[in-house]
């Protein structure tokens, strides 16, 4: 969790923010689909598949801007790859625990409980203090770290992500269930965090 210990830093602050991966998120598709203009089908479809490779690339090189639209991608599909689901919320997970606010946003609703039981734990006053939380950016600080531990609980590897198979799974219950039971399991995890952080900070002021 070294990388953890450094965004939490004073400097989270002056990070990039949500409009701006928004921003970079959008330019990119535009990019790609300016491509398309007054192209056929098959190319379309060709466009597209070059497209997901070489976002691919960018996305396991740590890419966060990639990672976002791999999950919109994934979320509709497109002529070259179908909507699936599974691939959908692990790209999503893997973009908010790199710290991408855009994707942070779209996990809001998913990740709400898990906020609340942060926010009403006795130590939230002390965490606040320590990695200056705010009405502002409670969503991005908390939101980074359950994600880094739903990564790490469902062993989520960029690389053999994209080697599955893009088969097409629309939304269903059963697979959010599964997610969910993830959430659940990671908040353990980040609960134990953050409790040691704040036993860690306290110890490093004696």
């Amino acid at each position: 969790m070294a990388k953890l210990i450094k965004k939490l830093d004073d400097d989270y602050v002056k990070d990039k923010t949500a409009d701006d991966y928004k921003n970079e998120f959008l330019e990119r598709r535009a990019l790609i689909a300016k491509k398309t203009y007054n192209k056929g089908s098959i190319e379309i479809e060709d466009i597209y598949a070059d497209e997901y490779i070489e976002q691919c690339t960018l996305a396991v090189g740590g890419d966060v801007i990639a990672q976002d639209l791999l999950s919109y991608w994934f979320k509709h599909g497109n002529p070259a790859v179908p909507e699936n689901i599974e691939l959908s919320m692990k790209w999503l997970f893997v973009a908010g625990a790199n710290g991408n606010k855009h994707s942070l946003n779209k996990l809001v609703l998913f990740l709400n409980y898990a906020f609340d039981s942060i926010i009403f734990s006795d130590y939230y006053a002390d965490l606040c203090k320590i990695i200056k939380i705010t009405n502002d950016n409670y969503q991005y600080l908390l939101g980074e770290v359950i994600c880094q531990y739903i990564v790490k609980d469902l062993n989520i590897n960029t690389l053999e992500l994209t080697k599955e198979k893009t088969i097409k799974i629309e939304f269903n219950q059963l697979s959010m269930q599964r997610f969910t039971a993830s959430l659940n399991r990671a908040m353990v995890n980040v609960d134990n965090y953050f409790r040691k952080l704040i036993e860690k900070t306290k110890n490093d002021k004696i």
